[in-house]
């Protein structure tokens, strides 16, 4: 493991006052601003609520501000903990039900991630795309706790036809594309599930997972989309066989080419990504020397690099990356600009991360509105 990834290792799992006081923060005041603003809201049912410009402000977003998006929990289900369970049944040895306070018995991990929308950013792409309202605040990065999702397994023993993990949650409803009413639920392959950093979280930065983002526990799936991040738990069957349920197989769904050929694929890791988040875009700037600011994360990969354009993308320069102690988590990045002319100017953002991804300059209409990543122009205004 590289020094910089060991340092990140360690950092992760600091409280998040220790955080606030390593050099990686100190003097970073921008990136520990307090909570401002409120949530977006731009569909009442199923409940949509964008995190406004502000929430990017800091490290952690704080819970008013994370975004809020439902697919057909409407009311949310209202679930106390002290009436919780989870069955744990399928292709193990011995089905189990757990109450809330034994799952929280169990050793837990704390874990610092991304939480995007699998449509996040989907009003950046032309020609408009359904569901267009979708703006760039469908993502919060937070601190979450809870029990990896395999101890849970291993306790009731998966048997040797064990092929893939269903999560499902308490939200029911007939979605347009299945004939009746039904469960929201997604699957895992045996390989993420059983990874050490995907987690049945029962807290969110340090409180009681609010009812709005899944309470009483939901899953959280690190490096992935958050439509896998299943809400209102309930219900965590092993499979002997890829899950056929209507939001793996009618929702969800991207057309990849490779090698020519167009395949039929689920959208699971999150691309990576960078956003222009100071100035905003159509801010009317004095000539002179400012800061350009921003965030990038990737799906569980270190950011390498962020390139920022003044131009609209003529000529790039390096950004100054702010360490970042976890992996899973957004990274912010700096740039300054000294400019001397009056005039329209056109910001731009292009991260790349460790494994050589990085952000197209147009959008792959094949990805139907999902993993929209590519670079954003910022437009601004010198006097």
């Amino acid at each position: 493991m590289s020094t910089d990834r060991t340092r990140r290792v360690i950092l992760a799992g600091m409280p998040l006052a220790l955080l606030a006081a390593h050099p990686a923060f100190r003097a970073r005041v921008w990136a520990q601003a307090p909570s401002t603003g409120r949530l977006i809201v731009q569909r009442a049912v199923p409940l949509a609520a964008e995190m406004p410009l502000s929430g990017f402000g800091t490290w952690i977003t704080p819970n008013d501000l994370f975004h809020i998006l439902t697919t057909m929990a409407n009311p949310l289900p209202a679930i106390e903990p002290a009436g919780w369970r989870l069955a744990v049944d399928g292709q193990v040895e011995q089905p189990i039900t757990l109450t809330y306070e034994q799952l929280k018995a169990l050793p837990a991990r704390k874990i610092v991630a991304v939480l995007e929308c699998a449509g996040n950013s989907r009003n950046s792409v032309s020609p408009p795309l359904e569901r267009s309202h979708l703006g760039n605040g469908y993502v919060g990065n937070a601190e979450w706790l809870g029990v990896p999702l395999h101890r849970i397994l291993e306790r009731a023993g998966l048997k040797p036809s064990a092929h893939e993990v269903v999560l499902e949650g308490a939200d029911r409803g007939q979605p347009a594309f299945a004939p009746e009413e039904v469960p929201f639920a997604k699957s895992l392959p045996l390989e993420k599930a059983l990874h050490p950093d995907t987690l049945l979280v029962y807290a969110m930065n340090g409180a009681p997972l609010p009812r709005e983002h899944g309470g009483p526990v939901r899953a959280v799936v690190p490096g992935w989309y958050g439509t896998y991040h299943v809400k209102w738990l309930g219900r965590v069957s092993v499979s002997d066989r890829p899950f056929d349920g209507v939001f793996m197989t009618r929702a969800w769904r991207v057309q990849r080419r490779r090698d020519g050929v167009v395949r039929d694929e689920a959208v699971t890791q999150v691309a990576v990504k960078s956003l222009v988040v100071r100035p905003a875009a159509d801010a009317k700037l004095a000539v002179g020397t400012h800061t350009v600011a921003g965030v990038a994360w990737s799906g569980g990969k270190d950011i390498a690099s962020v390139q920022v354009s003044t131009d609209g993308g003529r000529a790039w320069s390096l950004a100054q990356l702010v360490e970042s102690p976890a992996i899973y988590a957004w990274r912010f990045w700096e740039f300054t600009w000294r400019v001397t002319r009056p005039g329209s100017y056109t910001l731009m953002a292009r991260a790349t991360d460790a494994s050589g991804a990085t952000q197209p300059f147009a959008y792959d209409l094949d990805l139907g509105g999902f993993a929209v990543n590519q670079v954003q122009p910022v437009p601004v205004e010198l006097t």
